[in-house]
């Protein structure tokens, strides 16, 4: 008799439905569960971060975010506070890391990875570096005290000095004159100094011109080859003595006092030293009064000019000549104080090298 495997079919059928339904309804439990979870997250980093994303809300559209309606319940604002917190945190562990590895990189740098040679090195290195930004930044500062010196066709330019600056000054006179067509004023005068202001009161003398001059933009000074010597107290009393401490202070309020004049009308001011001396005693005593005009000038900003190397001196040493492209050029009169024409020549050069005129 034969038997029928019907049964068992539908059987295995019924089996093989529900395992198919079985894992149809954990597929779908997945999928809810990894649904809720990504949104129970995307919700926490929007309430713990909340105020970054109000922030960004409020750049890029311009009007507040819909975030801020939340902000009136206690467990909303919660988030961001704990936000707050934990960006605070993250901040102070990075910064901590980052010290904490500086720290061991030096650590091992130090006692590891250099040899004592390396570590020489290194701090050769450093006062090169520190050297060259000092260089830069002394070469910027020179910069900006020579762009001072622009002037225009309307402007003019103010000589004041003794003997020195008589011989020099024409020569500039006429180069700024027939090249340019710019007015000069030159007051400069014989045995005057800044040690006898009751012969010559130097001060005075240029505020007054620079009063009655609108027109003046530079002020160049060459004084000092006539001042080596005791002065009148301005108190009365016996003479200052040359060189000591009341004397200086003096002298030095006296260069103030023509430079804050000429800078409280805005003047830019060039000041040239004193030459070397060919008399032994009297070139000590212009070596004293460059560094004494040379600090006080830079003091207040105006711009120095050394005229001693440009004539061929060298360690406070007076040289009559100048040696350029293997040339001997005089440079000093046969006084050992006043200039040659061309030693003339060539601080009038320097000096009008420092003026540009804008056309």
């Amino acid at each position: 008799m034969q038997i029928s495997n019907e049964p068992k079919m539908l059987e295995l059928e019924y089996e093989i439905n529900a395992q198919e339904l079985s894992q149809t309804d954990d597929h779908f439990q997945n999928y809810i569960f990894i649904l809720v979870t990504l949104i129970f997250f995307a919700f926490l980093s929007i309430w713990i971060m909340q105020n970054s994303v109000n922030a960004y809300f409020q750049q890029t559209y311009h009007r507040e975010s819909p975030l801020s309606k939340l902000e009136k319940f206690e467990v909303w604002t919660l988030g961001g506070q704990i936000g707050d917190l934990l960006y605070t945190k993250h901040g102070l562990d990075k910064a901590m890391i980052g010290q904490l590895n500086t720290e061991i990189i030096s650590r091992y740098n130090e006692h590891y990875a250099y040899t004592p040679e390396y570590r020489q090195y290194l701090v050769q290195l450093e006062k090169q570096e520190k050297i060259r930004l000092a260089e830069e930044e002394q070469a910027r500062a020179h910069q900006a005290l020579l762009d001072q010196f622009t002037l225009t066709k309307t402007d003019q330019v103010f000589f004041a000095g003794d003997s020195l600056m008589q011989g020099v000054a024409p020569h500039v006179q006429k180069h700024l004159q027939e090249k340019f067509d710019i007015k000069t004023i030159n007051l400069s005068k014989q045995s005057t100094g800044l040690s006898y202001p009751s012969f010559f009161d130097w001060p005075k003398t240029i505020q007054d011109a620079i009063s009655e001059n609108k027109q003046i933009k530079v002020l160049i000074v060459f004084l000092g080859a006539n001042d080596p010597w005791d002065m009148p107290n301005p108190k009365g009393g016996s003479y200052l003595k040359f060189q000591s401490p009341e004397w200086e202070r003096i002298y030095r309020s006296r260069i103030s006092q023509i430079i804050q004049t000429a800078q409280k009308n805005r003047i830019s001011v060039m000041w040239l030293s004193p030459p070397n001396m060919k008399k032994a005693s009297l070139n000590q005593q212009m070596v004293y009064l460059n560094q004494v005009i040379s600090d006080e000038v830079k003091k207040h900003q105006a711009f120095f000019i050394d005229s001693r190397p440009l004539l061929g001196g060298k360690n406070d040493i007076y040289n009559e000549y100048l040696t350029k492209n293997g040339d001997s050029i005089k440079m000093r009169s046969a006084d050992g104080i006043h200039f040659s024409t061309e030693g003339q020549k060539l601080i009038a050069q320097i000096i009008a090298s420092h003026l540009k005129v804008i056309h």
